[in-house]
């Protein structure tokens, strides 16, 4: 009994000690104990010397890391043409048309094919703003302070999209090959656009909220339809009905002029099932091996809100594998912006390191960036190859769309361990999927509002 009553003074005693040393202030006497340790010794001179002229980017490079990295691979798709979606957010689409036009340029026997982006941006420009003038007529009873009002009028249209608002676009307008609707200097740089795009639809979203019958709310409607299509058109260049095309194959023939509809283009040249592929995410703060759906994230009004099935990373990673192993590209989303370097294309966790520059750990495990909002992902990408050893990858090759200026003439390298923090998605054929987890797409999902976190994967916020 003695023991067991000392015990608790001790305990107790620990307690209030404890308690009496927890400041919620900075007081006079923490910051001289903050101060002290922090001593301006050789290693934090030379540092901060250097940062008082450089990026802290520039000077934590780990050069060995660097180095330690070769570029070849056991298992590599043929190598395309490096698209360049420049200063849009077209990455998903750029990424998206990568992998149908090795079938394009199989089908043609030609040398190399690009589709335009162009084309398809216009249209989902013009989707989007008609899911936006559709949702401000469904909430135009609610309060301008109202969330989902709120978060209308700070997102009306952007550029980010998804897989399966790439599928519902090409079913509805078809695809053209680039030469029929190049690149024009507001697709390639969009901020313009977007902006003048916002504008007029805010407007047309004030007027309908401010309406007093149905007629008047359809006619303001149109009318803001209307005015975006001129926008688009003077952006972008007005795209085709119909067009004629000819082209030259790898063995410089040059094949007679054929006439096309965009619909038919793609059916002809592509013939591919699109709704074949399917979206796998691997989130960590949500229920694997169900599905899941975002409110207001789809290209066009009348088709579903983007949907997918949440699982495992590693069946994201084998999926990935049997894919490229089949000689097939793999779209991909990730979270790009971490501890990438650019310069070469080196993709690995430690490639800045910032815990010797800084002495102190900076390490969140792939669950932990997502719980701390640190992690979403922001952009799209091809895997065209797998480096194995002994059966498991140790890198992928990835193809990217942001000109061949960036990494390795376009090409970037991914090592196994960034794969598993930040990789969140890959789109595969149904055939490639397991039985138990193609089952689950048919079931009920669980719908994300549109403000959850996997929404600024789309670059809405």
């Amino acid at each position: 009994m003695r023991t067991l009553v000392t015990l608790c003074v001790v305990v107790s005693g620990f307690s209030a000690v404890a308690l009496a040393q927890h400041e919620p202030a900075i007081t006079p006497q923490l910051l001289l104990e903050i101060r002290a340790s922090c001593p301006p010794d050789a290693h934090f001179k030379s540092v901060q010397h250097a940062l008082f002229q450089v990026d802290a980017k520039k000077i934590s490079v780990d050069r060995e890391k660097l180095i330690s990295v070769d570029t070849h691979f056991t298992n590599r798709l043929t190598d395309e043409s490096i698209t360049d979606q420049k200063s849009s957010g077209r990455c998903w689409m750029f990424s998206a048309l990568n992998i149908f036009r090795r079938t394009a340029a199989a089908h043609l026997d030609c040398a190399e094919f690009e589709f335009s982006q162009n084309y398809l941006f216009f249209y989902d420009k013009l989707e989007k703003s008609n899911v936006f003038l559709e949702a401000v007529i469904r909430s135009r009873n609610r309060p301008s302070t109202d969330r989902y009002v709120e978060w209308l009028m700070r997102n009306p249209v952007q550029d980010g999209g998804n897989w399966l608002g790439f599928i519902e676009l090409v079913k509805k307008y078809g695809v053209v090959p680039k030469e029929i609707m190049p690149e024009t200097f507001s697709s390639s740089n969009s901020g313009g656009v977007n902006h003048i795009l916002g504008l007029r639809l805010k407007v047309a979203a004030v007027n309908i909220r401010a309406a007093k019958s149905d007629a008047e709310i359809t006619a303001l409607k149109l009318q803001a339809l209307k005015d975006v299509y001129r926008i688009l058109a003077l952006n972008f260049g007005i795209p085709p009905k119909e067009f004629q095309w000819r082209y030259e194959s790898k063995e410089k023939k040059l094949s007679a002029f054929a006439s096309y509809t965009p619909q038919q283009f793609y059916h002809d040249i592509v013939n591919d099932a699109l709704d074949e592929y399917l979206a796998l995410y691997s989130i960590p703060t949500l229920e694997f091996n169900k599905k899941f759906e975002i409110d207001l994230d789809k290209a066009v009004e009348d088709r579903p809100n983007m949907f997918f099935v949440n699982c495992p990373l590693e069946t994201l990673k084998d999926l990935a594998k049997t894919c490229l192993l089949e000689n097939l590209p793999v779209w991909f989303g990730c979270d790009v912006g971490q501890e990438t370097f650019g310069e070469t294309g080196l993709m690995a966790p430690g490639v800045y390191d910032y815990e010797s520059m800084y002495g102190m750990n900076f390490t969140l495990s792939r669950k932990e960036l997502f719980e701390t909002y640190s992690s979403i992902p922001n952009h799209n990408m091809v895997f065209t190859g797998v480096d194995l050893v002994d059966g498991r990858p140790v890198k992928w090759l990835v193809e990217n769309s942001w000109g061949d200026k960036a990494g390795k003439k376009g090409f970037f390298v991914m090592l196994d361990e960034w794969f598993d923090r930040y990789v969140q998605v890959i789109v595969v054929q149904k055939k490639y999927i397991p039985d138990s987890l193609l089952a689950v797409f048919t079931t009920k999902a669980e719908v994300l509002p549109p403000w959850d976190p996997m929404m600024k994967a789309l670059g809405y916020e």
